[in-house]
């Protein structure tokens, strides 16, 4: 089972579908950021919630000091968008983004903490690949708005890595666990991404 191989097949179909050009428009890029603050905002209490569910010691090991690197990552986010001039009490937090982050929880209660690796997986190739180069469409447009995609296409190389590597020694059976996850992961952010074209494009036909 080729781990590596099924995350960036992953990564070509969701930059496929949704052009790293789309933060180009503010409104988007600012939804994108809330909904992105709402979900991230659960990063530690996932990770928190997943360690009593883990048997493998060196993988609760893996989660504890990611937990650490994950704290107020989504005040980054948070300041982003007052940057942009918004507010976060501008932006509801949408059904699918809900469903992105709650579905966690139940995958952790019955197939284990080590499920939420495919979550991890998903997010840490996106940041990699597609939030890095949105990054780079941006910078100059949205200066001083960035701090979040900066950080995230900077650091986490380093974390898509280990995830990867710490996912090749698990059992087949965990793998495969993993990959449903990501995938699931992966379809669950594509219909936040919907969600939010569909509402800018409301907006603009208002």
């Amino acid at each position: 089972m080729n781990i590596k191989k099924a995350y960036q097949d992953s990564m070509k179909k969701f930059s496929k579908n949704n052009p790293s050009t789309l933060f180009k428009d503010k409104e988007v890029y600012g939804e994108w950021l809330a909904q992105t603050y709402f979900f991230v905002r659960h990063s530690t209490s996932l990770l928190g919630y997943s360690l009593p569910h883990l048997k493998n010691e060196e993988l609760r090991h893996h989660f504890e000091h990611h937990l650490g690197e994950e704290e107020r990552h989504d005040l980054l986010a948070l300041k982003d968008i007052e940057r942009l001039g918004k507010n976060i009490s501008q932006y509801q937090e949408m059904i699918p983004t809900q469903a992105f982050y709650h579905s966690q929880y139940y995958r952790i209660s019955f197939e284990g903490g080590t499920s939420l690796l495919g979550y991890i997986l998903f997010l840490e190739g996106l940041a990699v690949n597609w939030a890095k180069d949105s990054y780079m469409e941006i910078k100059d447009l949205h200066k001083g708005s960035v701090l979040f995609l900066k950080v995230h296409a900077e650091e986490d190389p380093h974390h898509l890595e280990e995830a990867i590597k710490t996912i090749s020694s698990l059992s087949q059976n965990e793998q495969e666990c993993i990959l449903r996850n990501l995938h699931y992961s992966e379809e669950l952010y594509q219909q936040m991404m919907h969600c939010i074209l569909e509402q800018h494009k409301k907006v603009k036909a208002a």
